[in-house]
């Protein structure tokens, strides 16, 4: 019976962290969809490749999430172990659901800049802290995040900033100076947020 005892205790820590994931994950779809998007702005990683391949080609954002982030999902898996790779994989799942569900909807916060600033990135910060504090991810570049910073100094958050700086340079040509750089001032107090959060 004793063998059976580590999964007796792993599944009864998923069913307390699955709910918070999902929680994580609805708060950036709410970010993403009713919030950044609407205003041109987007966010780093997988998603805001999957944000600007949808802008340009018109494909749901919730399908290009799903199927860009597959490949980080394996590298996760080899790497980071079964498990995490069980959890990266409800989370990235939950993402896809719930932008799903927010396609569409009508944004608020319409020409307030700032606050749509601030908001949007605490939210989208919060939802990515939950859902690594309770062992999974939303996006793919997040396991990166994940491996970097734990071979070298870099704490997460910063790790997903570092590995942003090239989807930003492409989403300035995207979407101006303007909202490339708004999109840069988000995301970084996103990423400060999520060091708050799983810390």
């Amino acid at each position: 019976m004793r063998v059976f005892r580590p999964y007796k205790d792993y599944f009864f820590e998923l069913a307390f962290k699955i709910p918070w994931i999902f929680i994580g994950a609805m708060m950036a779809a709410v970010s993403l969809e009713v919030i950044l998007i609407p205003h041109g702005l987007i966010d780093g990683g997988i998603t805001g490749v999957s944000m600007m391949l949808s802008n340009i080609g018109g494909y749901p954002l919730s399908t290009l999430l799903f199927i860009l982030n597959i490949p980080f999902l394996i590298l996760g898996l080899k790497f980071l172990g079964k498990r995490f790779a069980f959890s990266a994989t409800f989370g990235i799942v939950a993402l896809t659901i719930s932008t799903e569900l927010l396609e569409r909807k009508t944004p608020f916060l319409v020409g307030n800049t700032i606050l749509i600033l601030i908001i949007g990135g605490i939210l989208l910060g919060m939802g990515i802290g939950i859902v690594i504090r309770n062992g999974g991810v939303l996006d793919g570049t997040d396991v990166l995040a994940l491996l970097i910073s734990s071979k070298t100094r870099l704490s997460v958050g910063e790790a997903i900033f570092v590995i942003n700086i090239f989807i930003f340079l492409f989403a300035l040509l995207l979407f101006g100076w303007k909202g490339a750089l708004i999109s840069i001032i988000t995301y970084f107090i996103a990423v400060t947020v999520v060091d708050m959060v799983r810390s």
